[in-house]
């Protein structure tokens, strides 16, 4: 699909949760989607996705609490296979 429909369906669903508190699942639906936009956007603009992902990562980084880059590291070592395998 193409990156225009992604971000058209994010905007259409930040615009009705906008006046609403987001559960769990929304918030993690809503992150994955971003995430893919961030991504499409990248690689269409010339970065391959490895690059892109490290882009990306090396921002959060900078970013986030220590602790959460050690639960990321953690993530990582439990999911990484399962990702790899698809």
């Amino acid at each position: 699909m193409h990156i225009w429909f992604f971000r058209q369906q994010l905007r259409m669903s930040m615009e009705k949760q906008k006046h609403s508190t987001l559960t769990i699942e929304q918030q993690s639906d809503l992150i994955v989607k971003v995430f893919q936009v961030s991504l499409d956007a990248l690689t269409e603009s010339g970065l391959d996705e490895v690059d892109a992902l490290n882009g990306m990562l090396s921002q959060i980084a900078v970013l986030v609490d220590p602790d959460a880059l050690s639960h990321a590291v953690d993530l990582n070592k439990q999911y990484r296979a399962i990702y790899l395998e698809k």
